[in-house]
């Protein structure tokens, strides 16, 4: 069977996909504090109690853990966009990686931290937080090499996230 030619941009759909995804994990990070005291208290306590900081991160993760899962989904039916060509191959093994470490953190993290809270687990716990440092690492990298990409090479790499490909 013949390869599938790559399409020339991402799809309405994928980039709505991943600016949402964007302010959500934005939020988690944000709202961090709340959901970690509540979680150290219940441990110290022994009452896991639902308040408004656990159910909002949990639905938040849980929200996060679909639309990553979908645009898993939507990549491996519809495919991305090849990187620019005048990328060298150690670039474009990087770019590669990063977004296989992003989306394997995005869908294991909700997991992660649904175990802690249920399992009452620090071990599940401590494993969340060691992968939240690592999202953040790879988002940093991931949005140091867009404009890397974007303003040192010069190579439109911006515009496959603003504008979809009709």
């Amino acid at each position: 069977m013949p390869a599938r030619a790559a399409p020339a941009g991402y799809s309405r759909l994928q980039i709505r996909l991943h600016w949402a995804v964007v302010v959500l994990v934005a939020l988690q990070y944000a709202l961090h504090d709340g959901v970690a005291l509540a979680f150290d208290d219940a441990m110290e306590s022994g009452a896991f109690t639902l308040s408004a900081p656990v159910v909002g991160h949990f639905v938040t993760g849980s929200l996060i853990f679909l639309l990553a899962a979908w645009r898993l989904m939507l990549r491996g039916e519809r495919g991305v966009p090849d990187l620019p060509e005048a990328d060298p191959a150690w670039q474009k093994r990087l770019a590669h990686g990063t977004h296989l470490a992003m989306y394997a953190l995005l869908l294991t993290l909700p997991v992660t931290g649904g175990a802690a809270w249920a399992m009452q687990s620090a071990g599940a716990s401590t494993a969340h937080e060691v992968m939240r440092a690592l999202l953040m690492l790879a988002v940093l990298l991931h949005v140091a090499g867009a404009l890397y990409g974007q303003f040192v090479q010069k190579t439109g790499i911006l515009d496959r996230m603003r504008r979809p490909a009709e």
